[in-house]
């Protein structure tokens, strides 16, 4: 009941049709920022590795930082998440990108720099364990589709603005404290917003649609219980080696893109960079659309289907694209491959666990295939290539057979998947 009375307290005189909207922007918008704490240190490592006097290596693992934390926090969060709610779960979220911005900040020597990186990464590894809960506890089953859509947005958001945007800041200020102060900003605002007008859902949905008790009382059970529940739920795992399958290959190339460019093509480093905004904005429009196709359609696997042809043929061609015209069907297929198994596999997730307060274990463990995928698939992208001295081999002989193995534990773990 409580619960109740401050979520309405919130929308007060709103339909709470058009406040779950809101609510949904405001997840968004803390999962923009995430990613965007974690691309910095990407696209300004080359100033970095001048300021610390670090070589790659060492760079490489401050960058790997970020996954590994948000990979170890992965499951506990679930623990976390259920016992402290998604609000509360949001807040901390940002105060540690905050704090971890403010040491990133004053930081004048690599071991301080890194803790910086270890807070954020507790930010960022907490932020997903809770959104997919938070959104869909405002939504029926059948209408979760096109709001998670928008949430599997986050990170192409946040790889379609940050290079731009902190590239242009840093020739403008010649400072990356200033891009480190602005993040800050960006975090401490966010984490207003979310202490004056997020709240978790009064009410909670069955299978059926039909509103319950509200989510925090339904998930006044022990958090343990419903992760061993989780656990045991093969569903679970079929999602999470989907997406393990999907996100390795196409983080992985997604990283060496401009590498790929501008060392076995004739297409420079701007145009590559141009494509990628270009295969980023093609992915933004993908996401929600996917996400009401599935609800019109009523089927999620079927889409998970497409989407991995989509993507064993975009690693099969994009490193033997030479021109940029030759880029157009690519940019289709990294839309296909990259904009729609994410919005299948989180707004599949409530429907393969019985229970609400399930959601957010199972988001956990489906995080740590992301995570594991994210931490591993430039590595074996780089060995790859490395080895054998060809971006192509990789793409075709490795990457290409990764995402057809996707569609092998689709059909595979079929009856399992909505």
């Amino acid at each position: 009941m409580g619960a109740a009375l401050k979520a309405k307290s919130v929308y007060k005189g709103r339909s709470p049709a058009i406040y779950c909207w809101f609510v949904t922007l405001i997840v968004w918008l803390t999962g923009v920022a995430m990613p965007l704490n974690m691309l910095k240190v990407s696209i300004l490592s080359p100033v970095l590795m001048q300021s610390f006097s670090i070589g790659t290596d060492a760079m490489s693992w401050v960058m790997a930082m970020f996954y590994i934390i948000a990979a170890i926090l992965a499951v506990p969060g679930a623990v976390i998440v259920g016992k402290i709610g998604y609000r509360y779960t949001f807040v901390l979220s940002l105060l540690f990108a905050v704090i971890g911005g403010f040491i990133g900040t004053i930081a004048t020597d690599l071991t301080v720099f890194i803790l910086s990186r270890v807070v954020e990464g507790v930010g960022f590894g907490l932020v997903s364990t809770a959104a997919v809960p938070a959104i869909s506890g405002w939504f029926s089953p059948e209408k979760r589709g096109v709001p998670l859509g928008i949430w599997a947005m986050n990170v192409t958001m946040a790889f379609l603005v940050g290079p731009s945007f902190f590239s242009r800041m840093f020739e403008a200020t010649g400072d990356y404290h200033f891009i480190w102060g602005v993040c800050l900003a960006f975090n401490a605002i966010l984490l207003l917003v979310v202490l004056i007008f997020y709240r978790d859902a009064p009410f909670s949905f069955d299978s059926d649609g039909e509103r319950g008790r509200s989510a925090g009382e339904a998930s006044a059970s022990s958090h343990f219980a419903n992760l061993k529940r989780v656990v045991k739920n093969p569903a679970v795992w079929i999602l999470g080696l989907v997406f393990l399958c999907e996100e390795i290959p196409f983080l992985g190339m997604s990283n060496f893109l401009t590498t790929y460019a501008t060392q076995e093509t004739d297409i420079s480093m701007t145009a590559m960079s141009a494509i990628i905004s270009v295969m980023a904005v093609a992915g933004c429009c993908v996401n929600p659309l996917a996400g009401k196709l599935s609800d019109v359609l009523g089927t999620k696997k079927k889409l998970m289907v497409l989407s991995c042809i989509g993507g064993t043929a975009y690693a099969w061609m994009v490193f033997q694209t030479t021109t940029v015209e030759g880029f157009v069907p690519v940019i289709a297929l990294n839309a296909i491959a990259g904009g729609v198994i994410p919005v299948m596999i989180w707004s599949s997730i409530p429907k393969v666990v019985k229970r609400p307060e399930d959601i957010a274990s199972a988001t956990a463990i489906v995080l740590f295939f992301q995570q594991l995928a994210a931490l591993f698939g430039s590595r074996i992208l780089g060995m790859v290539v490395e080895h054998f001295g060809s971006f192509s081999i990789a793409g075709q002989y490795v990457m290409a057979p990764i995402f057809a193995l996707g569609l092998v534990v689709v059909f595979a773990g079929w009856k399992k998947l909505p």
